[in-house]
């Protein structure tokens, strides 16, 4: 295992908190990349291996690259869900790519999204890995930015010769994130749960942590190139009702709905193209959150394992009793 420092952008975000505290774990000093400094979780001023560093991506810095100098893997979480996707997603990894050659930081991991795939080319049924099409044509503006972010990295590895391993995360969940779009819609005390089959592609906040830190502790000999492309997921995936049931203990949803998904899919097929419509009325955004697949998760465990595994009811009750301990200041 490297003893450099490594980098994580993002760093006070719901995966950034959980890598800085992983690499800490397993006694790697941190550069820890945030905006702002009074989000920083209490614990990082009580910890000398954590350094933290007060930037923002999104804007050209010539001073970017003295402060990856001397790490030896960047982990990249540094994006947005629903805000400046050109801004906070696009041009923060352009910049971050010219100040990673700058600096000769050997190894990038991305914290990418399971959403790139194009999930039409799997039947109903079927099962999603690594080598799935990418695509996003008519999808939401999140999965259009996070493909063409991998792009931009795939691109900078070949031209400039630095490692890359990305790793595309499913709906990662946890204390103070429990409910995802695989579900369906929430109104108020009642969830429409749109179900046709197929298991819910969940990624325990803590596993994606693992992962993304242990990718980015490989020596080079293990890296080499990178470790290519890599699905991080739970073992234990619950379909749309079993997940609901374990959900409901923190007293939320008091309802359900079930909506079948072959009527959800007639519906989507006979609404006209309008981007101001509900994502759920697109046919290729209703597929990615609800077309019932099965995850395949055997790269993860080759090349990243052994990680921690537990029964999905077990995780959702312990992320329901133990909110987050990691406020910011």
């Amino acid at each position: 295992m490297s003893t450099a420092p490594i980098v994580i952008t993002g760093a006070n975000g719901f995966i950034g908190r959980a890598c800085v505290a992983e690499a800490r774990r397993q006694g790697v000093p941190v550069r820890a990349l945030i905006r702002d400094p009074l989000k920083a979780p209490l614990s990082w001023a009580d910890d000398p291996e954590i350094e933290i560093v007060i930037r923002d991506l999104a804007e050209a810095d010539e001073t970017l690259p003295e402060v990856l100098e001397g790490a030896g893997a960047v982990i990249h979480c540094a994006a947005t869900l629903a805000g400046d996707h050109a801004r906070d997603t696009l041009a923060a990894s352009t910049y971050l790519i010219e100040a990673l050659v700058g600096a000769k930081v050997p190894h990038l991991v991305l914290a990418g999204s399971l959403s790139v795939y194009d999930v039409a080319g799997v039947p109903d049924g079927g099962t999603l890995r690594e080598d799935c099409a990418v695509g996003t044509e008519g999808r939401d503006l999140y999965a259009q930015a996070k493909a063409a972010q991998e792009q931009q990295f795939f691109d900078g590895a070949a031209l400039y010769g630095f490692a890359l391993s990305v790793l595309r995360l499913g709906a990662v969940w946890g204390a103070g994130q429990l409910f995802n779009a695989h579900i369906g819609p929430a109104l108020g005390p009642l969830v429409l749960r749109i179900d046709g089959g197929g298991s819910v592609p969940l990624c325990r906040r803590d596993l994606a942590a693992e992962t993304l830190v242990r990718a980015a502790t490989r020596s080079e000999t293990d890296f080499g190139t990178g470790l290519g492309v890599i699905n991080v997921l739970d073992d234990d995936l619950p379909d749309r009702r079993r997940f609901v049931a374990a959900l409901k203990a923190c007293g939320w949803p008091r309802y359900q709905m079930p909506v079948p998904l072959r009527l959800m899919r007639l519906i989507a097929a006979a609404t006209p193209n309008n981007n101001a419509l509900p994502g759920l009325l697109h046919p290729a955004i209703l597929e990615a959150r609800h077309r019932p697949l099965h995850y395949d998760n055997a790269m993860m465990h080759k090349r990243l394992g052994p990680v921690t595994m537990m029964p999905f009811e077990t995780a959702m009750q312990s992320a329901i009793d133990h909110p987050q301990d990691d406020q910011p200041q």
